[in-house]
């Protein structure tokens, strides 16, 4: 039993070897490589804001893998061969990126750039989701009352795991190539005289996800026989169907909407913050390592005192502290205590809370495992986890929709002297800037009391939910249809729209008017 409730575990570890490409995709890869952001043929503020939302779109799509891994194996297995061929993929096109990165950093090409870790995505989701499922069916294995721990466990070891690919950033991505030109005159003294070249990062990467891709190979096991059932994709929808007309699926949608879009709106300004501040990859890596260990340890803390407490609680609790990480932007713009726009400051400052985002990690998640029909455990994780991404899109456009109401475009490009403008308008500027940090923390704020309410307090009310007669009628599931749907297109149509640079001047891609 031991190396089947390992497998999951297992089968997320080579993710995290192409989440590195992830972990540094605003800074430096957006910021610096494409960059400097915002100058003429180069990245934009729009680009960088939904740079990693855009490169993670086919996770929006996880419900239809979910359906097609929920009722057909691969190569004589149910999630085995799926993960493996997820891997396999993915880590061909990662190979084949390597051919293509340095040409496409030159040209300033950062869209095209994204679309090729959108198609690594494509691959790899089908990994995820099988993994998933596997976590899923050996989470109903476990007694009541310990119920979650494999979950959470999945969530530290994958976590974990992303930190080591901070060692190759620190090793590789330091030195001057990846650093803005114009500002190394700046007193960053952590910049190294050597670095690997932008398409040499990319096949050291697939070097050090192959003896992980072997040992997967070698180890991973598919469920017990028991709770592996095979459906046609008639029972799958029909069962779907069913767990769309309850109540707490209308719940949980709304939820993880409202949380992920709302609740957790980033900082228009963020990337421009950011950009001013200039921390090295040394800074950054550093500073998300010390972000991870504290998300580990926020997750053990669920784990250990808060997975059988009121869940709804735990998210509002956690949600208004993570809310105050806006004053920590505030402190950059205004170069608190003359340090606030050091690189260090920042790179510590941004994942001090980390440990708070640790423990309201997996409250939705806790939920799935209580209202999923046995053998359909992918399709619903899936689902809900589609529409906590299509949040997370939507984030990303809400935040390039405000980027000119609160007229921060030009803002990277000319804050700092230059011999043509040596006295640029930086109060003007810094105005700008606390202004949307405010409006960020109010909608945060508002976001969380009011969404708070679609989480469940805990298992006991999540299956009154999902068993309330009142609420088992064709219409709520067209709501819940309709409701997912109509947000996952429309944030991957703006997505789009935001990557190109023939169209991101359009304001609701964030840009001020074509």
């Amino acid at each position: 039993m031991t190396s089947i409730v390992n497998g999951p575990y297992k089968s997320q570890t080579p993710n995290h070897r192409c989440e590195s490409i992830r972990n540094y995709i605003n800074i430096p890869i957006c910021q610096y490589v494409f960059g400097p952001l915002g100058q003429v043929g180069r990245a934009s503020v729009q680009q960088c804001n939904i740079s990693v939302s855009l490169t993670q779109m086919p996770w929006n799509f996880k419900i239809f893998y979910g359906l097609l891994l929920d009722q057909l194996g691969f190569c004589g297995t149910r999630r085995r061969g799926w993960i493996i061929f997820g891997w396999t993929c993915s880590l061909v096109i990662l190979a084949c990126m390597s051919v293509l990165a340095q040409n496409l950093a030159d040209e300033g090409n950062f869209a095209v750039y994204m679309m090729l870790l959108v198609v690594m995505c494509f691959f790899y989701i089908f990994a995820d989701v099988a993994g998933d499922g596997m976590t899923i069916e050996l989470s109903k294995l476990e007694p009541p009352e310990t119920r979650g721990y494999i979950l959470t466990t999945g969530q530290m070891v994958r976590f974990a795991t992303t930190t080591l690919t901070n060692v190759l950033g620190i090793l590789a991505m330091n030195g001057k190539y990846y650093y803005p030109p114009q500002r190394e005159g700046d007193t960053n003294d952590t910049i190294f005289s050597f670095e690997l070249s932008f398409w040499q990062v990319h096949l050291v990467l697939v070097c050090m996800a192959l003896p992980f891709w072997g040992f997967m190979v070698y180890l991973l096991q598919d469920p017990p026989q028991q709770v592996v059932l095979m459906h046609s994709p008639q029972d799958v929808i029909k069962e779907m169907w069913k767990v769309m007309k309850t109540k707490v699926m209308f719940y949980l949608i709304l939820f993880a909407l409202g949380n992920m879009a709302i609740a957790s709106l980033l900082n228009p300004a963020q990337n421009i913050i950011a950009f001013i501040a200039a921390p090295s990859t040394l800074q950054n890596s550093v500073g998300t390592f010390a972000g991870n260990a504290m998300f580990l340890i926020g997750v053990f803390l669920f784990r250990r005192y808060f997975m059988m407490r009121n869940w709804r609680m735990t998210f509002v609790w956690t949600a208004m502290i993570l809310a105050l990480n806006n004053c920590f932007q505030l402190m950059v713009i205004y170069n608190a205590w003359g340090i606030g726009q050091d690189g260090w400051f920042y790179a510590f400052g941004s994942n001090i809370l980390m440990v708070i985002q640790g423990i309201a990690q997996v409250l939705s998640s806790l939920a799935v495992v209580e209202i999923s029909p046995a053998g359909y455990e992918a399709s619903v994780y899936e689902f809900l986890t589609s529409i906590h991404n299509a949040g997370i899109t939507l984030n990303s456009n809400l935040q390039n929709l405000f980027v000119p109401i609160f007229h921060l475009n030009g803002i990277a490009q000319a804050y700092f002297p230059t011999p043509s403008d040596p006295s640029p308008p930086q109060s003007e500027f810094n105005t700008d800037m606390a202004r949307a940090t405010y409006f960020t923390m109010i909608v945060n704020l508002a976001g969380a009391l009011t969404f708070c309410w679609f989480l469940p307090k805990q298992k006991e009310q999540c299956r009154k939910w999902a068993e309330d007669p009142v609420w088992r009628r064709p219409a709520v599931g067209t709501v819940n249809v309709v409701l997912g749907g109509g947000v996952l297109l429309f944030s991957i149509v703006v997505s789009l729209l935001s990557a190109f640079p023939s169209t991101n001047c359009l304001k609701i891609a964030g840009g001020s008017g074509c």
